[in-house]
């Protein structure tokens, strides 16, 4: 589907995070690189017909620079519905989480395990690095050419699923705005993610075909031990995953032409029964709760996701900052928001 068929505008427009305290959400994204934005409130029935949830709620959008995708929605719900993912691992049935770039990965490090060290709740992994990017391992030259390779650290917290990434010796000059004067030095997100276990992988096909990203590639791992995806997703000997990416449609297949805001998908295969907390990244939970994308026509998207195989489809309302959206729950049993584009953030 061409862009202008689908007439979405760019990738992952923002998250919304439902939070406990708004001052110290805004004082940890401010660390991240963000700023506060735009404010806005629904009371409890225009929440309730946009997003399912009986409950008001006071917003701030978190900017990053001159950023369009990758931005922070904080959710303060007068009456939360559950405490969310609240550091779920990345192997969890219902998980999400988001990947921002940094030129430094050590410092990201640093303070996660400081954090940990007080005692405070932190689920901190890595950094794993993986040693066969651009080309394998035994196939690079140390100590004679530049090498290649990729560093992530999770830093799950209560109310933010967040990972630090790093390419060293790599280019990807468009895929995320480092903010160097922030104390984490972060850009803004660079891929969102949603995680399901099962076996069937056409679910993730909504994203593409009604909805206008650009499928970008598929890969499929297996465990092997030291290998940094089947580690950081603990995977055993009779497990595997499939990742599907997509991107905005905008973005090139050369890695110097990705942007920001790409979504990643995982299929997660266990004979183990799954930690299911689907239900707890929702629209009302704290931590990360639904994504939203923006269109050129939304009356038409909105047609498009009506007589899609989508559930739960809202009518067309403002939402806090009196933008009109709708919203839905993809097949994979995701929430998502649509907005009418605007020019400013």
């Amino acid at each position: 589907m061409s862009n202008t068929e689908s007439g979405l505008i760019g990738g992952i427009y923002d998250i919304g995070v439902g939070v406990s305290d708004m001052d110290a959400a805004q004082t940890f994204w401010q660390s991240c690189g963000y700023r506060p934005g735009p404010e806005g409130r629904l009371d409890a029935a225009e929440a309730k017909a946009l997003y399912g949830v009986d409950s008001g709620v006071s917003c701030v959008r978190m900017l990053h620079q001159n950023a369009t995708a990758g931005l922070i929605r904080l959710m303060k719900w007068d009456q939360p519905t559950g405490p969310g993912l609240h550091m779920a691992p990345l192997r969890t049935h219902g998980c999400r989480w988001s990947v921002h770039r940094t030129d430094n990965i050590a410092n990201a490090y640093v303070n996660g395990e400081i954090l940990r060290r007080q005692g405070k709740p932190i689920h901190l992994v890595g950094p794993h690095y993986n040693f066969n990017l651009a080309k394998k391992a035994e196939d690079k030259k140390p100590f004679d050419e530049p090498v290649p390779a990729s560093g992530d650290i999770l830093l799950f917290q209560p109310e933010a699923q967040l990972v630090a990434m790093t390419r060293m010796n790599f280019a990807v000059p468009k895929y995320g705005t480092i903010n160097k004067d922030s104390p984490l030095r972060l850009s803004e997100g660079c891929h969102m993610a949603v995680v399901v276990q099962g076996e069937d992988l056409s679910i993730f096909d909504f994203y593409e075909e009604v909805i206008g990203f650009k499928r970008y590639h598929q890969v499929d791992i297996a465990y092997q031990p030291g290998y940094t995806p089947s580690d950081m997703f603990e995977l055993t000997p009779e497990e595997s995953f499939s990742e599907v990416d997509f991107d905005d449609p905008e973005a090139g297949d050369d890695y110097a032409e990705h942007l920001p805001g790409r979504l990643r998908c995982f299929l997660m295969r266990s004979p183990v029964e799954p930690d299911d907390r689907l239900a707890r990244s929702q629209p009302g939970n704290l931590g990360y709760s639904f994504y939203s994308v923006r269109v050129r026509d939304l009356e038409k998207m909105h047609a498009r996701v009506s007589i899609s195989n989508a559930n739960s489809v809202s009518d067309i309302a403002p939402d806090e900052f009196g933008t009109p959206t709708f919203s839905f729950v993809a097949p994979d049993g995701f929430t998502w928001t649509v907005m009418a584009h605007k020019n400013e953030n």
